[in-house]
C-alpha cells in the first residue's frame, strides 16, 4: 500500500498519517452537505474519492456536485453501492468486507493516486451484529492507520446504541456530528483535544477566508499606489493651513477636513494590513512587556479625528498608576483598541458621545469603551466572535474585527465583556493583567 507523509482534510485541518473519522449524523441535509464538502476538499487536493453509500443518498450528493464540478473532476468520484458492499456475503462478514475494501483501493495505490473514502455503513438485521460491527471497526482502524488514509465511516444516530457509540469512539481518532468535528477522547492512540466546525461549516468559512484574502491582496496593491499621492495631499493641506492669511475660516475647516480624511484612509490601510499580518505570521503573536500609554495615546489621537469626521465626540479618561506594564505586544494592543473604538464610532449616530477610559483596578488594566449607538440583541451578542461574521450588513467591514479582538485578549490572558441593549448603546470592558515583575 502507498503511504502519505501527511494528508489535508481541507484547508483548515491537516491530518498527519491520515485520519479515521466516525460520523454520527441525525439530519440528512447536513449529511449531504458534509459529504459534498469532504469530496470537494479532496478533489481540490487532487484526491480520488471512493464513496460507498446508498443510491438514494448518493443521488442527492451527486446533484450538488454537478453544480460545482466539471465532468473531468466528477470522474474522480468513484461510487460503490453500500448495500452490495456490506451484504455481498449474505451477512456482515468482517474479514471479507475488509479484504474486499483493500481490493477496491489497491488499484489506486498501484497507480500512485491519492485516495480518500466515505462509507455509509449498512447492515441487515442479524444475530450478534454489534459484536461484528465492533470487530469491523477495529480492523478498519488498523487498515486506515497502516495505509495512512483519510476515511469517514458514517452511521445514522438512530441505528447505534449508546454502548456501540462508545465502542466506535474507541476505534476512530475523530468524531464528527452534523455541526462539529472533534478528536475522540476515547481513542487510544491520541492524547490531543481539539474542536473544529463540521466540514460543511469549514467549507463556508474557507470560502469567506479566500474572499477576505483577495480583499487584502487588493489593499496591498492599492496602498502602494495610493499612499504616495495621499502623502502629497496631506503635505499640501498642512502648507495651506500654515499660511492661512488669505483663507476664510470656512475654507480652513474644509482643508482640515481633507487632511482628516487623508489620515483616515492611510490609517485604515495600515489597520487592514496589520490584521492580515497577525492572521498569517505567528511571530507577531510573541508577547513582551508593553507600556500601554503611548499606544493608547496614538490610537485616541487618530480615533478623535475619525469621530470628528462623523460629527461625533470622543471623550477619554486615562489614569495609569506608575509604570504599569502588561504582557502583550504593541501591534496586538493597538488592534484591540482600534477595533473597539472604530466599532463604537461606526454604530453611533451623528452628534453622539463615545467615551473611553483606561484605569488600573486591582491587578488589571481596565479598558472601557461606551457608545450611544444601535446596541445589540442577546442573539447578536452570542454571535459576536464568529470569524468573518457580520452582525449588520448595512455597515461596511470584513466581519473579522471582533474575532481578532477576542483572539488577542485571550492570548494576552485577559477577558472581554459586553453590556448592551438593542437601541440603547454598548459598553465593552476589557481587562488585561498587569505584568508582575
Amino acid at each position: 500500500m502507498m503511504k502519505n507523509d501527511y494528508v489535508k482534510l481541507n484547508e483548515i485541518i491537516e491530518l498527519s498519517n491520515g485520519g479515521h473519522i466516525l460520523y454520527i449524523y441525525e439530519d440528512l441535509e447536513c449529511y449531504v452537505n458534509n459529504a459534498v464538502s469532504y469530496i470537494l476538499s479532496g478533489i481540490e487536493q487532487n484526491h480520488h474519492l471512493l464513496v460507498i453509500d446508498s443510491s438514494e443518498r448518493f443521488l442527492l450528493i451527486k446533484e450538488k456536485l454537478n453544480q460545482t464540478l466539471t465532468q473531468e473532476k466528477l470522474s474522480m468520484v468513484h461510487y460503490i453501492n453500500n448495500n452490495e458492499f456490506y451484504r455481498m456475503y449474505g451477512d456482515f462478514h468482517t474479514k471479507k468486507i475488509i479484504h474486499h475494501f483493500e481490493e477496491l483501493v489497491q488499484p489506486f495505490w498501484d497507480q500512485n493516486l491519492s485516495l480518500r473514502t466515505w462509507a455509509h455503513v449498512d447492515w441487515k438485521s442479524q444475530k450478534e451484529i454489534e459484536c461484528k460491527l465492533k470487530e469491523f471497526e477495529k480492523r478498519a482502524d488498523n487498515c486506515v492507520n497502516e495505509a495512512e488514509l483519510v476515511s469517514v465511516c458514517a452511521y445514522r444516530a438512530a441505528s447505534l446504541t449508546a454502548s456501540l457509540q462508545l465502542s466506535m469512539m474507541r476505534r476512530h481518532e475523530y468524531l464528527m456530528t452534523d455541526k462539529e468535528l472533534v478528536r475522540s477522547s476515547l481513542y487510544g492512540h491520541s492524547k490531543k483535544t481539539v474542536i473544529f466546525p463540521s466540514l460543511s461549516v469549514q467549507k463556508n468559512l474557507q470560502t469567506e477566508m479566500d474572499l477576505y484574502k483577495q480583499k487584502l491582496d487588493f489593499v496591498h496593491v492599492v496602498s502602494h499606489e495610493v499612499r504616495n499621492p495621499l502623502t502629497v495631499i496631506k503635505a499640501y493641506c498642512s502648507m495651506i493651513m500654515d499660511q492661512n492669511g488669505n483663507l476664510s475660516e470656512e475654507h480652513l475647516i474644509k482643508i482640515r477636513d481633507i487632511k482628516d480624511y487623508v489620515d483616515i484612509i492611510d490609517n485604515e490601510m495600515s489597520h487592514i494590513i496589520q490584521t492580515e499580518q497577525m492572521l498569517s505570521n505567528d511571530l507577531l503573536w510573541k508577547k513582551e512587556r508593553v507600556h500601554p500609554l503611548p499606544i493608547v495615546q496614538e490610537v485616541i489621537e487618530f480615533m478623535s479625528i475619525k469621530a470628528r469626521t462623523q460629527q461625533q465626540r470622543l471623550h477619554h479618561t486615562i489614569d495609569l498608576q506608575g509604570q504599569a506594564l502588561i504582557k502583550a505586544n504593541k501591534v496586538g494592543l493597538k488592534l484591540i483598541l482600534s477595533n473597539l473604538l472604530s466599532n463604537a464610532i461606526k454604530y453611533s449616530k451623528e452628534k453622539s458621545m463615545i467615551t473611553f477610559s483606561l484605569l488600573v483596578e486591582k491587578n488589571n488594566i481596565v479598558i472601557k469603551v461606551k457608545d450611544q449607538g444601535i446596541g445589540m440583541s442577546k442573539e447578536q451578542v452570542d454571535k459576536l466572535f464568529v470569524k468573518y461574521g457580520k452582525l449588520n450588513n448595512e455597515k461596511s467591514g470584513s466581519g473579522i474585527g471582533l474575532y481578532m479582538v477576542k483572539k488577542l485578549v485571550d492570548h494576552f490572558s485577559g477577558s472581554i465583556q459586553f453590556d448592551c441593549q438593542l437601541g440603547r448603546g454598548t459598553e465593552v470592558t476589557v481587562k488585561l493583567p498587569i505584568y508582575q515583575q
